[in-house]
């Protein structure tokens, strides 16, 4: 049965008034419920759910990470959730977060648990923190774990943060290039053509194609960009499919550099998010199956529920971690030499740095890995352009001799 807010004023035992706000069923319920906290309720009035909490507006991971170390001191400092929160919220700036905080804070003040508060928001939490809250919560452990998931946002962002600086300049290269050889193709090649046919030069085979390719994106660019865009909602429609999604992840991980990245931050990734469970109480079978999840990828998660359940047959992590391709043998290796130590969290720890270093180095050279492909890439598009001018202008010259 959903539990409804009410904020209400009581009066206590030595006759001081009391106020805040409680979840019930009912303002009966409510009552009753006050009543046995020994609290005589003299007024109710129902709180407005926010449900649609941010009105168009969202909150973002560096706005999560932020309200996680805000958290961490808090826990740290001993003071009240509740009194924590609305201080946070007061001196708020963005509507988004201070709607977010003033509703952990009612649900609190109501009598929910901080993990149950933080459930009602999955999508700005996701299943994977709020189970590692609601672990720490159980061990007594939360300080120290709400630290690590602050590091670990805030390495997330700043992973994200690296990789659109990397493409963003060959992403503005090929926009130029784009455009460069639209004017090309659409307006100098078919100029020159028009004065190389007047004086009767015979235009070689590469000139031809490179009208030819000029007139039909001229006249049929629709279907160009049709394809284009038939292209592009395939990808995405098969991102959505179990089998689609399992077959563009095995493909981006067989493509050199790429695939590196990719497995180091899966790698780095699965390795931290084991060693912040474990310090908050999890069990290693069910810290694999979250660690699996924070990853995001539908194939490795499948692949780490069947390591949990072979570990649940007896089976050794050695064995049960097989060849995944997203887990490098360096990391099985150091994974099964952490269990075998009893030190499995200070492990998994050293791990997780050794690939979020080589994450974060193959990120800040990929740049100068593409700068080479892309030089080759424009010297064939010049080539060609440039042959198909200065071949027949080659040609009128000899003509007129």
């Amino acid at each position: 049965m959903s539990l409804s807010a009410f904020r209400y004023r009581a009066l206590e035992s030595s006759g001081k008034i009391a106020s805040g706000i409680i979840r019930a069923t009912d303002e009966q319920d409510a009552y009753r419920r006050l009543a046995a906290a020994g609290l005589t309720p003299t007024k109710f009035s129902p709180v407005k759910e926010r449900k649609p909490l941010f009105s168009g507006q969202r909150v973002s991971s560096a706005d999560v990470a932020d309200l996680t170390r805000e958290l961490n001191v808090l826990v740290e400092a001993r003071i009240p959730l509740v009194r924590g929160l609305a201080s946070i919220a007061e001196h708020g700036d963005k509507p988004a977060v201070t709607a977010l905080v003033r509703d952990l804070a009612a649900q609190i003040e109501a009598g929910e648990p901080f993990t149950q508060a933080l459930s009602k928001h999955t999508d700005v939490f996701g299943d994977v923190y709020i189970e590692t809250v609601r672990a720490a919560e159980k061990s007594g452990n939360l300080t120290g774990v709400m630290g690590h998931l602050a590091e670990l946002l805030e390495r997330q962002i700043e992973t994200r943060r690296q990789l659109r600086r990397a493409l963003s300049y060959p992403v503005i290269v090929l926009c130029v290039v784009a455009g460069a050889l639209a004017i090309i193709l659409g307006w100098v090649v078919p100029k020159f053509g028009a004065t190389f046919a007047s004086q009767g030069v015979k235009l070689p085979a590469i000139t031809r194609f490179v009208q030819a390719l000029g007139a039909s994106m001229a006249n049929y660019w629709w279907i160009y960009a049709g394809v284009l865009a038939a292209a592009i909602a395939s990808i995405a429609f098969a991102w959505k499919t179990p089998s689609g999604r399992q077959w563009l992840e095995l493909f981006l991980i067989r493509i050199p550099y790429v695939g590196r990245l990719i497995i180091a931050v899966t790698a780095a990734r699965f390795a931290r998010i084991i060693s912040i469970s474990l310090d908050a109480g999890l069990d290693l079978i069910e810290s694999i199956q979250i660690a699996g999840k924070s990853t995001g990828r539908p194939v490795f998660i499948q692949q780490c529920n069947e390591i949990s359940d072979a570990l649940r047959r007896g089976e050794d992590l050695r064995t049960a971690l097989g060849e995944t391709p997203y887990l490098p043998s360096f990391a099985r290796r150091m994974l099964q030499a952490g269990k075998d130590s009893k030190e499995m969290a200070g492990t998994c720890n050293v791990v997780a740095r050794h690939y979020e270093r080589e994450s974060s180095h193959l990120t800040a050279n990929f740049n100068s890995v593409l700068e080479p492909l892309l030089t080759v890439f424009l010297a064939v598009i010049v080539l060609v352009v440039a042959l198909s001018v200065l071949l027949p202008m080659w040609q009128m010259v000899r003509l007129q001799r």
